[in-house]
C-alpha cells in the first residue's frame, strides 16, 4: 500500500472517513403525543404493520425506534380522520381504509430520513393546519 505523499490528500481522505452518517431530525415528541391525544377517538385504529418479525427495512426501522413508531401511529389515525371527514362517513376502525400509494412509498424507504420526511408530509396532508409538523 502506498503512503500519502500529499498532506492535503491525506487530510481529505481522513476527513471523509471520519464524518458520521447524517441522521434524521425527529420532531418534538411532545407535539406528536399532543396530536395523538387530540385524535383519541382513533386510538383503536391499529397500524398496518406488525413488529413480530418485520422483513421490510422500513418496518424494522419503525419497530426499533419509538419516535418513528409514534409518528406512524399518528399518521394512521390522521389518515382515518381525514377519510372520515372527507366522506362524512365513519369507517370501521378494525378494518380502516388504507392509503396504498403512501404505504408503497413508506415501505420503499431504506433509512430514517426518508421515513421522517414521508410521515411528516402524509400527516400534514391528512391533518392540514392541525398537524404538529406544520411549522417543521
Amino acid at each position: 500500500m502506498r503512503a500519502f505523499h500529499c498532506p492535503l490528500a491525506a487530510l481529505l481522505f481522513a476527513t471523509t472517513i471520519a464524518l458520521p452518517a447524517q441522521s434524521a431530525d425527529l420532531p418534538d415528541p411532545a407535539k406528536v403525543h399532543a396530536a395523538q391525544a387530540g385524535l383519541s377517538s382513533y386510538h383503536d385504529v391499529l397500524s398496518d404493520m406488525s413488529c413480530d418479525a418485520p422483513t421490510i427495512a422500513a418496518h424494522r426501522l419503525m419497530c426499533e425506534d419509538d419516535a418513528l413508531w409514534q409518528m406512524g401511529l399518528l399518521d394512521s389515525w390522521a389518515w382515518v380522520y381525514a377519510v372520515e371527514n372527507a366522506t362524512g362517513t365513519e369507517t370501521d376502525h378494525s378494518d380502516p381504509p388504507l392509503d396504498d400509494s403512501f404505504i408503497e412509498a413508506r415501505d420503499a424507504c431504506a433509512d430514517k430520513a426518508c421515513l421522517v420526511d414521508l410521515l411528516i408530509a402524509h400527516t400534514n396532508d391528512s391533518l392540514g393546519g392541525t398537524s404538529p409538523y406544520e411549522a417543521d
